[in-house]
């Protein structure tokens, strides 16, 4: 395996690809389990939407400060439509809702598709018009202490909508997500400016404030998904394995609830989790695997 190196010599951080291959892990998890207060899953998606966002300020940079914004959102709106496209039709084929077969009963269905979890796409889409002005303007510690207190003023509310309200769908989940997607897009600067401190001190001081407001384990996960994030960092691991397993990791979460599914169907409604997770996560690994050797179907994961 060869040492891929950015412009400013710094070597591939293997460690952050076995992070992307656990944090789709921890969402299978967290799916198979589906607890109230499900603590796993917000924490792997936290971890998730950190790492998404901080390796798409460092592409930035290792393409001289341009972002190909339409490139990328091509990438993941193809996706978006072929499993919408795929969950649909397995939904019409096994579900015995009368009303299945209306294709729009409100409009916000339009930015998730017929499975929850596929909202993670769009918002990406959207969220990445971000990454260029992050990157191109967040230059010195200044411009990073106003960011961080525009990020803990938004989080704050944000995070506050997540908890507070019955929102319809992908609303609760974007209100989660963009606060974590906007903290690790100052990051990199954070990184690069030796102010990572500044960054751990307000997502302590935000999730700190929302499990004073609503003492549930979801609050806390950000903070553990962003000291997660420096620990994985900073693991000297060095393996060809490793970017493999990163490689798979938005395979996973993207075909994992059909094989969730014939995992009911095998063993039963009354299947346990471990077994569930297993065959979920075993079955997207390999689904993955496959269709990443198929020259048409590979961009799809």
């Amino acid at each position: 395996m060869t040492d891929p190196r950015s412009p400013s010599g710094h070597p591939h951080r293997q460690a952050i690809d076995l992070a992307r291959f656990l944090a789709a892990f921890g969402i299978v998890v967290a799916h198979a389990t589906v607890s109230p207060r499900d603590w796993v899953g917000h924490l792997a998606l936290a971890l998730f939407l950190i790492l998404t966002a901080f390796l798409a300020v460092q592409s930035v940079a290792r393409a001289g400060g341009r972002y190909g914004w339409l490139r990328r959102a091509r990438r993941l709106f193809l996706p978006w439509v072929f499993w919408s496209v795929l969950y649909r039709l397995l939904d019409l084929a096994i579900s015995d809702d009368p009303d299945r077969f209306i294709p729009l009963r409100e409009p916000f269905s339009l930015l998730v598709g017929p499975a929850v979890h596929l909202w993670f796409l769009p918002f990406v889409i959207l969220a990445m018009i971000l990454v260029q002005p992050v990157a191109l303007w967040v230059t010195d510690a200044q411009r990073l202490a106003r960011a961080l207190g525009l990020l803990l003023l938004g989080g704050v509310g944000l995070f506050w909508v997540h908890g507070a309200f019955i929102l319809p769908e992908p609303f609760p989940q974007w209100a989660f997500a963009l606060p974590l997607y906007a903290y690790g897009l100052l990051l990199a600067p954070a990184h690069r400016l030796g102010r990572v401190g500044w960054l751990l001190g307000g997502m302590a001081v935000l999730s700190g404030l929302m499990w004073w407001v609503d003492p549930q384990p979801w609050p806390l996960t950000a903070l553990g998904a962003a000291l997660l994030f420096e620990l994985f960092w900073r693991l000297p691991l060095r393996h060809p394995i490793l970017p493999w397993l990163g490689s798979v990791a938005f395979g996973i979460y993207l075909m994992h609830p059909f094989f969730m599914l014939f995992a009911y169907k095998a063993f039963g409604e009354d299947v346990g989790w471990p077994l569930k997770t297993a065959v979920a996560f075993g079955l997207s690994w390999a689904a993955t695997l496959g269709i990443q050797r198929l020259p048409v179907l590979r961009t799809m994961v």
